[in-house]
């Protein structure tokens, strides 16, 4: 332990800790917070600063690494009394520490203040505490091969890069993580294969010769190959987050004119819940509320098979909606979809035909549609961009000054208006 605290204190990096604390703590709270109260949500927000301190951390690990090249005691290294393998494991740890405990550091601060409230789903935070520890080793084992295999000079600068490269080029395969929502989850077996085979690649690194030893260098390569190929295959074949399995009878559900349900993980959410389903209790009878409205994930997906292709099957499922973000736009806008949507009987081909829709009337619908997502929120001015054409915005801003009228008879007689008025065009009479 002395040897490793030596180290610690000689290694160049250890003045920049207290920055890389500052740095994982502001990108914490400063990037967004509503994750605060949600453990998925916690983990993933608190394991992005990981890729970060892995950018730092790869240049630091390879110039690191490149130090006995660079000062010319390769050999005095392999003559001493100390295996260099020790030695070497001595320099990596040190390396690791000082880019670990900023990390650990932002995930302590981020479960402190989630843990006021104590929310469900605290393994799923745990999960995400292991995505951002891989991201770190991997960073430190592609700077340290940099710096062993292509010595001093730049080396640093293409580990950097390199780390860059690879958190671009492996956003697909989960190796970027910004949302932590409650339908996905940190897969366990290809979390442990993925950090089973980059502490392998740190373990090889301990006898990887520096690059004034050709020879070596060459034996050692060939088996460090292996394992990075088998990191890269695990990270292609297999997805770090995957689907959760519905928590079937632990949703959490609101009753009323309709049935509202979400994952218990997102309970914080209840209150604003509450008020949507209390203004869609107040919706006039013209508006046909769906029996039920789920968040997304609660029910398992279903499949069918077309022309030897699987789909998803949405026929049969209830209408859904997501939270992002926090933002109770998103979930107002998707139960005012799937409102409007049955409302006009866009999916009922038997009884509307709204293929011949002419373009007045479609900005009349878009009215609608955003009067329903403003009257739902409870008013005020969307927390959202969009680049939708000048026409469809005309025709939101109207439905929007009409949820702001103060009379909610106003607003209710003139959407009864435009509902029957429209269905009487493109749909025949109900029953």
């Amino acid at each position: 332990m002395s040897g490793l605290w030596l180290h610690i204190r000689n290694s160049p990096i250890r003045w920049a800790f207290p920055v890389l604390v500052v740095l994982d703590v502001a990108v914490l709270f400063l990037r967004n917070r509503y994750w605060i109260g949600d453990w998925p949500e916690t983990g993933a927000a608190a394991q992005v600063p990981a890729y970060l301190l892995g950018t730092v951390g790869a240049g630091a690990a390879a110039w690191a690494a490149s130090a006995s090249t660079r000062q010319g005691v390769e050999e005095q290294l392999r003559a001493a009394r100390v295996h260099p393998a020790r030695v070497e494991a001595y320099r990596i740890a040190a390396t690791l520490f000082v880019l670990l405990v900023p990390y650990l550091i932002g995930q302590a601060v981020a479960f402190a203040v989630t843990a006021r409230t104590f929310p469900p789903g605290l393994h799923l935070w745990l999960g995400y505490v292991a995505l951002g520890l891989f991201a770190i080793l991997l960073a430190v084992a592609l700077g340290w091969a940099c710096g062993r295999l292509l010595g001093p000079v730049f080396s640093a600068f293409t580990a950097a890069l390199g780390f860059l490269f690879l958190t671009v080029g492996l956003g697909r395969f989960e190796f970027i993580v910004v949302s932590g929502r409650p339908e996905v989850a940190v897969d366990p077996m290809p979390m442990a294969l993925r950090l089973g085979l980059v502490v392998a690649l740190l373990l090889i690194m301990l006898w990887l010769p520096g690059s004034g030893a050709p020879r070596q260098r060459r034996r050692s390569v060939a088996a460090l190959l292996p394992v990075a190929l088998s990191l890269l295959l695990v990270m292609g074949a297999t997805a770090a987050v995957a689907d959760r399995e519905p928590p079937g009878d632990d949703a959490i559900c609101l009753d009323g004119s309709m049935r509202l349900c979400i994952w218990p993980e997102h309970e914080k959410y209840l209150p604003q819940l509450r008020e949507i389903n209390a203004r869609i209790d107040e919706l006039p009878d013209s508006f046909i509320r769906p029996p039920l409205i789920i968040e997304a994930g609660l029910h398992k997906k279903q499949f069918i098979v077309i022309n030897g292709k699987e789909y998803l099957n949405y026929a049969d499922d209830p209408p859904f909606f997501y939270v992002l973000e926090g933002s109770p736009w998103s979930y107002a806008g998707d139960i005012g979809s799937a409102i409007t949507s049955k409302t006009f009987g866009f999916q009922d081909l038997r009884a509307c035909d709204w293929m011949k829709i002419i373009e007045p009337d479609q900005a009349r619908l878009a009215a609608i549609s955003k009067w329903m997502e403003t009257y739902l929120v409870g008013g005020g001015r969307p927390d959202y961009h969009t680049s939708a054409s000048q026409e469809s915005q005309q025709a939101w801003a109207k439905g929007r000054a009409v949820a702001a009228d103060p009379s909610r008879a106003n607003q209710f007689r003139w959407a009864e208006g435009e509902v029957s008025d429209l269905r009487g065009r493109y749909c025949q009479p109900r029953n």
